[in-house]
């Protein structure tokens, strides 16, 4: 069901199901946008005060009595197995950061990089990893379960990537600690809502970027993973911050991580229910000029397979299992819902919810 949402009640995950059109009739927000902080300003700026967003107030009752995806997931051996070490690595991870943070210790790569490789272990296969987080549940601090799932992706990005042992290695550690200045950020600032942030705020919790670099660049680490703590945010069109550099200038570990950051960070959810299709819509749209193409091609084809198999709640109520990924459009495969096939490429009002 549609319904008409306030700009000033507008919250972050809800999705805009009309498109929105400037007061000259071009379209500002595309049907099917997930609202993010980037969304709301847009509408501001160009005075729009109220939307059509998507009722999915009773969304889970459609559920109720379904043998989906993620539940047979989340009973199987193998998911117990990869969320127990998911575990003892949050823990463990929680650990060396307060103590390489607080006590000045040196970050000992063998047992951090010990800590991923038992999760990735316990997976058979990519798919079945990608699996396990899509069915996992937020830990406590999403600072720490973030770090390690973009350490985690990151992984798997450089081995789509070909690259070496020792270059992988170091990418986790890069995609695991590019966030870690956020350490050094003030809790009570972290701790408020995105909306109620001043522009001073905002600005002090972007500095996590050069409080990140300027820690890590004094461990002995490869100097691309100090980079990468500095430009996780830039983009190759220099829209980016702190330094506003264009894609020349970025390193090759930031490429990886950034795409890494940006799609776990997007779609990391309360429930662990995660719906990534409006990001790789927004990839397909503008990750050409946002990413470097020869980074994001790779990660587009690899990130759809992990799609295949996976039950989703529609728009419509229906829930199907992805059966086709459209290679013309990306975020919108085909769908298997019962005896009936449902191609998202045509059925353009149909929106994908989420995994379930």
């Amino acid at each position: 069901m549609k319904k008409l949402v306030l700009r000033n009640n507008l919250k972050e995950g809800m999705i805009i199901c009309e498109d929105v059109l400037t007061t000259y009739g071009s379209i500002l927000v595309n049907n099917g946008t997930v609202v993010d902080a980037r969304v709301i300003k847009l509408l501001e700026s160009n005075n729009i005060y109220e939307v059509r967003i998507l009722d999915t107030t009773n969304e889970d009752e459609k559920l109720n009595g379904l043998n989906t995806h993620l539940k047979t997931i989340r009973q199987t051996r193998q998911f117990k197995e990869i969320n127990q070490k998911y575990s003892i690595c949050y823990s463990n991870i929680q650990g060396k950061f307060n103590s390489v943070i607080e006590r000045d210790k040196e970050v000992n790569k063998r047992e951090i990089i010990t800590d991923i490789n038992n999760i990735l272990n316990k997976a058979d296969s990519t798919r079945e990893l990608f699996d396990a987080l899509y069915g996992m549940q937020l830990k406590q601090n999403r600072m720490y379960m973030h770090s390690i799932n973009t350490a985690l992706i990151s992984n798997i990005f450089a081995k789509w990537l070909k690259l070496s042992e020792e270059e992988v290695n170091d990418i986790t550690l890069a995609g695991l600690f590019h966030d870690v200045g956020m350490l050094l950020v003030s809790e009570e600032l972290l701790e408020k809502k995105k909306e109620e942030l001043t522009k001073e705020e905002k600005e002090l919790i972007a500095k996590h970027t050069i409080y990140g670099y300027r820690y890590l660049m004094r461990r002995e680490l490869n100097r691309q993973i100090g980079l990468t703590a500095l430009t996780h945010h830039e983009k190759m069109d220099g829209t980016g911050y702190p330094l506003q550099v264009m894609g020349g200038a970025l390193c090759e570990f930031v490429k990886i991580v950034s795409i890494a950051d940006e799609y776990d960070e997007l779609t990391l959810t309360e429930d662990g229910a995660r719906n990534p299709f409006a990001l790789i819509k927004e990839f397909e749209k503008n990750g050409l000029s946002k990413y470097d193409p020869k980074y994001i091609m790779v990660f587009l084809n690899g990130i759809m397979d992990t799609y295949m198999g996976n039950d989703v709640l529609l728009s419509n109520g229906k829930v199907g299992t992805i059966i086709f990924i459209n290679k013309g459009d990306l975020s919108r495969p085909t769908v298997k819902c019962g005896d009936e096939y449902i191609n998202l490429a045509e059925e353009k009002d149909i929106q994908i919810l989420k995994f379930v």
